[in-house]
């Protein structure tokens, strides 16, 4: 894992496990209003208890639209 980056599970709009992409986000995203919405869209779907890599409830290219920016793929 390169420094500096959190892995991030895009699961689409929740649907099934196998249509997901696993992105590497800057850290300093973390702070954008449109991240920590989709933070908290990751809370309210899955909970806090969430095992592994963190899972947020958006597809790749929908991620990409609100980011402004790719991050690394996985």
């Amino acid at each position: 894992m390169p420094r500096g980056y959190v892995p991030m599970r895009l699961a689409g709009d929740g649907g099934e496990e196998d249509e997901h992409e696993t992105v590497l986000v800057p850290v300093a995203l973390l702070r954008e209003p449109r991240m920590v919405e989709l933070l908290e869209m990751a809370e309210r779907q899955y909970g806090y208890g969430q095992p592994g890599v963190l899972r947020i409830p958006c597809d790749a290219r929908r991620f990409e639209q609100l980011m402004g920016l790719k991050c690394m793929a996985r």
